[in-house]
């Protein structure tokens, strides 16, 4: 128990114990709120300032930097509040009301000290958002302008108190479209708009512009929040600290996984939210399902089965293929010794360090001379399923050998002594007493093999032209253009789909997954 609640119970104070003063106590707190503020500044700058510069200077165009950035300075105030908290927990079980006073107490100062650095530098509730200087509100006959700022966006375009807005462009919109569509526009967007003004209608192009609307009173919200986060911390179990921390870790993916299973069963979503054709809550539909299996979706035409056979077989060849080769040159690697064994597995282990990427042309070239081969040229050559699984088998093949030379390293040389001293031989040896001892080896990395043929979207995508031998993956890309309207409710079923095979594997062999870790095995079956 004292393990599991070290996190915030190291320091519980004894009931005959003399406690620091509540000055002192509460210095302590803002000191180590204050050095988990100090920490997530360096690490946003450094991610901002640093690492992302670096990735510029080589010309790479990437979001991972921003993103860090923008989660560390998320996180910031929360991990301050937790860590002013971590002080005050140590009197839960001997005075809960001075363990709640210090810890909104210090909570109030953090909040306060973050909000003021909010404030100067544009940050947070008082960074600049999208308007167009006029204020609104919504009536019988569309969007009324109430006021307009002098000398603002929406008077330099020639609107006026009174105008009567009823669409941007052709598109018919009331208050809550209109908020949602400029706080989607970036600064100098244009809008344009359809306006009455008396029996006049009108047109006019306003430009979005950035404003900063300091009011104080945008805190409340966030310091009730930070109060409320504060006495969860406080009266938080220890032990639940690791698991709290986990589902924090993984709530972008769990989110996008709930997104992806709403949106296959409902016509549009906005955020988590599924809305019919009239943006009303609802609209839950199985059409896009329909159309997998119809073979339809936004105008292509395609028959979902031979997309769903080449993806199944480029699996099953690789994972049989991987499984057989590995299995046999783990054992002659673990239990034979000839010359050149150690280059081997130098070799090996640097082999799939190589990105494939770097192997792209190379292997194309390849692909196509094994084309020319009379016969087996068919089946293993470029645009040939054969060819991919080929391919993928290569890539896979080095981590497999390595695997499965772990599992033989763990049994006991005894067993195979004692099959060779009866006279069997090596193979028997192998196959017989040997392979059964690896089983969960086995099916680890062959569920390892297949997930990853399953999956697998560049190389079937180098190497096929068409959707003859387009697998799942490469489909799903097809059905995302840059020029047309993309209906990502059909596309998300489409994903979903592709993922029903994954989650079977996962529920009914996590067991033996986990122990492609393992390294090996002490003879079990």
């Amino acid at each position: 128990m004292k393990a599991r609640d070290a996190v915030f119970d190291t320091l519980k104070v004894k009931v005959d114990e003399r406690p620091q003063s509540l000055p002192q106590d509460l210095v302590e707190a803002l000191r180590l709120g204050a050095i988990s503020i100090l920490v997530l500044l360096i690490a946003a700058f450094l991610f901002s300032g640093v690492i992302g510069p670096l990735f510029a200077l080589g010309g790479v165009e990437e979001t991972v930097m921003d993103v860090l950035t923008r989660l560390s300075l998320l996180a910031l105030p929360f991990v301050a509040y937790i860590g002013g908290a971590s002080v005050a927990r140590r009197y839960t079980r001997s005075d809960i009301a001075r363990a709640l006073g210090l810890a909104f107490s210090s909570t109030v100062i953090l909040f306060a000290v973050i909000s003021a650095g909010y404030y100067v530098l544009d940050y947070g509730v008082f960074a600049p958002r999208q308007s167009l200087q006029m204020t609104l509100s919504q009536s019988e006959a569309g969007i009324r302008v109430d006021a307009v700022v002098a000398g603002g966006a929406a008077e330099t375009a020639g609107l006026q108190v009174g105008d009567v807005i009823s669409a941007i462009r052709r598109d018919a919109v009331d208050l809550d479209a209109f908020n949602r569509r400029l706080s989607q526009s970036k600064e100098g967007d244009p809008l344009r708009l359809r306006f009455k003004r008396g029996e006049e209608e009108l047109q006019e192009t306003v430009r979005v512009v950035l404003v900063s609307d300091k009011q104080l009173g945008a805190l409340w919200p966030g310091l009730a929040l930070a109060l409320a986060f504060t006495a969860i911390i406080v009266f938080l179990p220890g032990h639940w600290a690791p698991y709290i921390a986990l589902v924090g870790l993984l709530s972008p993916l769990i989110v996008g996984y709930f997104w992806v299973i709403i949106a296959t069963f409902s016509f549009r979503t906005e955020g988590l939210v599924p809305l019919d054709g009239n943006d009303n809550f609802g609209g839950f539909t199985l059409k896009n399902w329909e159309s997998i299996f119809v073979g339809n979706i936004a105008g292509l035409e395609f028959n979902i089965v031979p997309i769903f056979m080449t993806s199944l077989a480029i699996a099953v060849v690789m994972t049989f293929v991987v499984l057989l080769v590995s299995s046999m040159a783990g054992y002659a690697l673990s239990r034979m010794h000839f010359p050149g064994r150690r280059f081997f597995l130098s070799f090996t282990l640097i082999l799939h360090g190589f990105p494939a990427i770097t192997l792209l042309i190379p292997i194309f070239i390849v692909l196509l001379r094994l084309g020319n081969i009379p016969v087996i040229g068919e089946l293993i050559g470029f645009n040939t399923v054969g060819g991919i699984a080929l391919v993928m088998v290569a890539f896979q093949l080095p981590l497999g050998v390595w695997l499965m030379k772990g599992f033989f390293d763990n049994i006991p040389w005894d067993m195979e002594r004692s099959a060779l001293i009866d006279g069997a031989s090596r193979w028997r040896t192998y196959w017989e007493i040997l392979l059964p001892q690896i089983r969960p080896g086995l099916l680890a990395l062959g569920i390892f093999a297949f997930i990853g043929g399953w999956n697998a979207y560049i190389i079937p995508a180098t190497y096929s032209i068409g959707t003859g031998v387009s697998n799942l993956p490469v489909f799903l890309n097809e059905l995302i253009d840059e020029t047309a309207p993309v209906d990502w409710n059909q596309v998300a079923a489409v994903g979903l789909f592709q993922l029903i095979p994954i989650f079977i594997f996962f529920i009914f062999a996590q067991e033996y997954l986990l122990n492609i870790y393992a390294g090996g095995t002490k003879g079990s079956s």
